[in-house]
């Protein structure tokens, strides 16, 4: 991402009006469906400025741009990686994300059942306690998911700058993603991606107006596609994992 892209995007991020953590639990949609879209980052500043009026923008120790760090965990031979490979519903992802700017850490569990939605759960962490020894994370981890934790173990790191939008007027929330790293715990490879931005966006299940956003990316003809970035990102860097049901979104990425 070039300067002069940044500078754009600090100017519209700015143009916002904004709410606080605290206004966020009316749309933290645990249970919601989600759709995702894939661009260039140099859309980004033409879609914020169509859709200024219509959402907030949440803002976190008087930053707008978080950076977000997770980690994810999978069995030694990726088994929730290759579950999400080969299409099968009913998977599940473990992770640890923290967000730096409030400096707290949640352990998460998301699964995506048979009917397109996505429940996340979470419990918030304390740096010292190791998912496979700490109690409190074995039993979480075991209530929701199928997994044992003393077999997972981290296998992908990214780091992203995310901005939140939440809409003015119904339960959605969008979030942007970009300056993507990811990192192959195992390998310790690294790819940076600073030209695409992934946005997705999170609605209540039961939600049937019509985004804005969504309306600009269907006039833009930017169309929505799966996608998940701890699949991506071991897919590009790991050569354990098969990826041929993802070269297409491969592709995408590389653009």
């Amino acid at each position: 991402m070039n300067m002069s892209l940044e500078n754009k995007l600090h100017h519209i991020i700015y143009l916002f009006g904004f709410i606080g953590l605290d206004q966020m639990e009316s749309v933290r949609l645990m249970r919601r469906t989600d759709t995702k879209f894939i661009f260039p980052v140099k859309h980004l500043d033409e879609l914020l400025h169509a859709v200024v009026d219509n959402y907030y923008i949440v803002e976190i120790e008087n930053e707008r741009e978080q950076i977000y760090e997770t980690t994810y965990f999978d069995t030694d031979d990726y088994v929730m990686y290759h579950l999400h490979h080969n299409g099968k519903q009913n998977r599940h992802k473990v992770r640890i994300r923290k967000y730096v700017y409030s400096d707290q850490e949640f352990l998460e569990v998301k699964r995506k059942n048979n009917k397109g939605e996505t429940i996340k759960n979470r419990i918030e962490r304390m740096e010292s306690h190791n998912i496979n020894t700490c109690s409190t994370s074995k039993k979480f981890i075991g209530s929701y998911s199928p997994y044992n934790s003393e077999f997972l173990t981290p296998t992908l790191g990214n780091n992203f700058i995310r901005v939140t939008l939440v809409n003015k007027n119904f339960k959605e929330r969008i979030t942007l993603d970009y300056k993507i790293k990811f990192t192959d715990l195992k390998y310790k490879s690294q790819r940076i991606n600073n030209d695409t931005c992934i946005a997705e966006i999170k609605t209540d299940r039961d939600n049937k107006a019509q985004s804005p956003f969504i309306q600009k990316l269907n006039n833009m003809r930017i169309k929505s596609m799966s996608y998940s970035k701890y699949c991506m990102g071991l897919a590009l860097l790991n050569p354990e994992v098969k990826n041929n049901l993802f070269k297409q979104k491969l592709r995408t990425l590389a653009k």
